[in-house]
């Protein structure tokens, strides 16, 4: 699949699909006798929904788009997405982040090994500075990832590389205002 062109009825399909299959397991959940569960699927689905809307409300709508669109693109790739927003005005870093978390996942993309879980936690953080936490979990060698360019406006912060994990963090370069 080409991983720059989603179409909108992909879209659609994909977010359909994934809606019912949450009602089928709430339901079951209430079937089978378990309110509990089902009430923390649905504090789960709204924390999701809350996410979408809190990143877009910090300006970063294309990397809002590109987080909501990423299973239908990478389908061996489990992503959870965290955020800590507190300040807004992150707009001019938008486009930058999209481009930045795009070339990342292409780059480590292809040496993945389906037959393994592969996690990409991705934390957004807005405060005083933007920042952007990046974990990812897996069975894979080290490749080039590294030598992506991060740009003018992210400083990027290595925390962690082996062969099973990389860990960095992305710093805006300016303060949020």
């Amino acid at each position: 699949m080409d991983h720059n062109e989603i179409t909108l009825n992909e879209v659609l399909r994909h977010t359909m699909h994934d809606f019912l299959n949450n009602m089928h397991i709430l339901q079951m959940n209430i079937d089978m006798g378990k309110p509990e569960e089902a009430r923390a699927l649905i504090q789960k689905y709204s924390q999701k929904c809350n996410q979408f809307f809190d990143i877009n409300n910090i300006g970063l709508y294309k990397t809002n788009e590109w987080l909501q669109t990423f299973g239908i693109k990478y389908n061996q790739l489990t992503l959870d997405v965290q955020t800590s927003l507190l300040n807004r005005k992150a707009e001019k870093y938008d486009d930058a982040l999209k481009d930045y978390l795009n070339r990342f996942v292409q780059a480590i993309y292809p040496h993945f090994r389906g037959y393994q879980e592969q996690l990409l936690k991705v934390h957004i953080i807005s405060d005083e500075f933007l920042e952007i936490l990046i974990d990812i979990r897996g069975d894979w060698s080290n490749n080039k990832w590294q030598d992506e360019l991060t740009g003018e406006l992210f400083q990027l912060q290595i925390l962690e590389t082996t062969d099973n994990s990389i860990k960095v963090k992305l710093i805006a370069s300016g303060r949020l205002e």
